[in-house]
């Protein structure tokens, strides 16, 4: 099932991986924040703060490193399959 946002083809899966990552990321680097910021005796406010920039950083991906759509060569099914004859 694809849903049509404006111009583009949003596939929900896609989305869904999406969501699911950005909340991951979210809680890794809220613990790591955490972590850091008691070692180095500064706010306990770190961790939240590097875990919401993660999080934006991984689910808007601005420069579509992480989050690129599907590439054309290989794209259709049997692509790869030479013909026999």
């Amino acid at each position: 099932m694809w849903m049509v946002g404006g111009s583009k083809v949003v596939d929900p899966a896609l989305m869904k991986k999406r969501a699911a990552a950005a909340l991951l990321w979210f809680y890794a680097t809220w613990y790591a924040g955490a972590m850091v910021a008691s070692f180095l005796g500064v706010s306990q406010m770190l961790g939240p703060i590097l875990g919401i920039a993660a999080a934006a950083i991984v689910a808007v991906d601005p420069r579509r490193i992480i989050w690129n759509g599907p590439s054309l060569l290989g794209s259709t099914p049997g692509s790869g399959l030479q013909n026999p004859s």
